[in-house]
């Protein structure tokens, strides 16, 4: 299929800071919060990230990448779908970043960016990387920034006024592959601009993503997590359920999928039904020669149907 224009699903503004409304729609994301609750919460946070490098610990895996905002990872995703044998996964070493105060409403394409290059920083030394763990919120920004000094999507960049560190601007798929160039990495862009069934669902979407998880063959794939863009919002497919009603799995950043309980399987699954709600999705896929050539200035996406 021919490349095709890049459609902007994030939203029509350009930073939540002005009289206008978020790119998306979903709100400017600032609460007042007492210092005790705050207090708490942030000592509920350290116990529980204390729980999964523990959990890493005990299995003989790294944990210098871990922060305070990290929940989950497909790692321990596997451990709990271990006799669901219709459930493929991508790359275990990818983890769940969920949005914070500071950024809740307006961050999710940063921390779903953060989710696909921690799966990218086990594949290879990522060339460009500032640090050696995932890199946060403003260095995503700054990077976002370097590409389009380097003439990354000028159009995109022309958009967002040639500025995104210190903003609370939304951020799409576009801006992912900007920030992944900067890094060295080549990503690729699918455009579903439709609708794909009466109901108003995606089913073309699902046929994608399925064929992306079993096209190795194996339940437990090295293939990386796919970056997905609705109007308004952005998560993380990190898998596919293949049981009689189809499912993604997704890992989405404004859900805290083990909030003090036992973490349940229905908390990343996305079935098709729900697809309704949105007129177009995107894809951001990263494939396996992605270190291999630079990626295109000029930004084009494949469009199905």
């Amino acid at each position: 299929m021919q490349p095709q224009e890049i459609v902007d699903l994030t939203g029509d503004s350009e930073d939540n800071d002005s009289s206008t409304q978020p790119r998306g729609g979903r709100g400017s994301g600032t609460e007042e919060v007492s210092q005790g609750p705050l207090l708490e919460k942030s000592k509920r946070k350290h116990r529980r990230l204390q729980q999964i490098k523990n959990f890493f610990h005990e299995r003989g895996i790294a944990t210098g990448h871990l922060s305070d905002n990290h929940r989950f990872s497909t790692s321990q995703l596997s451990a709990l779908i271990q006799a669901e044998q219709s459930i493929l996964l991508c790359n275990p070493s990818t983890l769940l970043f969920n949005t914070t105060i500071s950024d809740r409403g307006w961050g999710c394409g940063y921390r779903n960016c953060q989710m696909l290059i921690s799966s990218l920083m086990h594949q290879a030394p990522v060339s460009r990387m500032p640090t050696e763990t995932v890199p946060q919120v403003r260095q995503l920004q700054e990077m976002l920034e370097l590409s389009w000094r380097d003439g990354y999507d000028r159009d995109g960049a022309d958009q967002l006024d040639h500025r995104a560190m210190g903003t609370r601007k939304w951020i799409g798929t576009t801006e992912i592959y900007c920030i992944l160039a900067h890094l060295g990495v080549r990503s690729h862009i699918v455009d579903f601009h439709c609708a794909t069934a009466a109901d108003g669902s995606h089913p073309a979407l699902f046929s994608w993503v399925v064929d992306y998880f079993t096209a190795t063959g194996e339940r437990f794939a090295n293939k990386h997590p796919l970056y997905m863009q609705h109007q308004g919002h952005s998560r993380t497919v990190v898998g596919v359920d293949l049981s009689d009603d189809v499912c993604l799995l997704v890992f989405d950043p404004d859900v805290d999928v083990a909030p003090g309980g036992p973490v349940k399987l229905s908390k990343f699954r996305l079935p098709l039904g729900r697809t309704r709600r949105s007129k177009q999705f995107q894809i951001l896929y990263v494939d396996d020669d992605c270190f291999s050539q630079a990626a295109p200035k000029q930004i084009a996406s494949q469009r199905i149907p």
